[in-house]
């Protein structure tokens, strides 16, 4: 097997380690958060996850050389199987059905601008941090 077949399935591996990592540390966090009249859990998964990818992507801008297993076991794997569109489709669904108008509203806009203020902060704050070394 070459060099690049082995690199590929050990990718795949950390994506799908990464992956049961996140998918079980997110059903974890909703035994504490759990989703009653608002999707606060989900939310705060999405926001989270957010902030980790938005740190990963800009250390990796900032060190030319990272550990080649981060990208696709913490940012594919991990963040992909923490956080969660399907979750967060799924409750403006319910909201759809119930005809809850302002919750599926202000699920929406909490989700969209509360994601891009997360990432916007954490973007800035890892950029500047790791711009100086």
């Amino acid at each position: 097997m070459s060099g690049t077949n082995q690199r590929e399935i050990k990718q795949v591996g950390l994506v799908a380690l990464g992956g049961v990592i996140g998918s079980l540390s997110r059903w974890g966090f909703s035994l504490f958060i759990p989703n009653h009249n608002f999707a606060w859990g989900t939310l705060a998964v999405n926001y989270i996850g957010s902030i980790i990818l938005t740190a990963l992507i800009v250390h990796i801008k900032h060190h030319p050389d990272p550990q080649w297993w981060w990208r696709p076991a913490i940012g594919t794997g991990f963040c992909g199987g923490f956080t969660t569109y399907s979750a967060f489709a799924l409750k403006l669904n319910q909201y759809l059905d119930a005809k809850n108008i302002h919750s599926l509203l202000e699920y929406s806009i909490a989700s969209l601008v509360g994601t891009f203020i997360f990432v916007y902060i954490t973007y800035e704050i890892a950029d500047a941090r790791w711009s100086k070394k």
